[in-house]
């Protein structure tokens, strides 16, 4: 009995090694299987926003060159093909952390801007991921939402600045009540 329970074993391991349907999970050259349809040397085009020169110039911001760095990092991302992907993604990581470490500028540092950020930030080290572990299933689609952070981030920027003139004109015409004492 023993010895059918051994040989069974056997028969089980012998094919588990001989299965060639598995997936097979990309070194971190990105190099990529026959069952993947991307081609490396394709070029991706993602969306993303236009530099927000004239807001950071109406805040007086247009000097702010870590941010000036982090926008050309993403462009230049989003115009390379995917064998320079992992390069990228490793500076704009880098870039990333300097602007979360250091205090936002003027009246950006608040908490909608700074989670905003981190958001980023997060979807950047996604990627990186997915650039060691690729799957076509897998990057591309964590790179746009990359983007998508990164253009709710300008975006919030950009609106931030007319809720806060929203609010304080409101404030200016609020009137408190008086008490009046008995």
């Amino acid at each position: 009995m023993k010895k059918i329970e051994y040989l069974f074993l056997l028969l089980m391991i012998l094919q588990s090694c001989n299965n060639t349907d598995t997936n097979q999970l990309v070194s971190p050259g990105l190099k990529v299987d026959s069952k993947d349809s991307l081609k490396l040397n394709q070029v991706i085009n993602f969306n993303l926003i236009e530099y927000p020169g004239v807001f950071l110039k109406s805040e007086g911001l247009e000097e702010w060159e870590d941010f000036k760095k982090l926008h050309e990092s993403l462009k230049r991302l989003s115009d390379l093909n995917l064998r320079d992907v992992q390069v990228d993604l490793l500076s704009l990581s880098g870039r990333l952390k300097e602007v979360s470490k250091k205090t936002l500028p003027g009246t950006l540092e608040v908490p909608q801007i700074r989670s905003r950020l981190k958001v980023v930030e997060m979807q950047a080290q996604k990627s990186r991921y997915f650039t060691q572990y690729y799957r076509e299933d897998s990057l591309i689609p964590s790179l746009n939402k990359l983007y998508e952070s990164y253009n709710a981030l300008v975006s919030r920027m950009t609106t931030l600045d007319a809720e806060n003139a929203a609010v304080s004109v409101s404030y200016t015409h609020l009137t408190l009540p008086t008490i009046y004492s008995v």
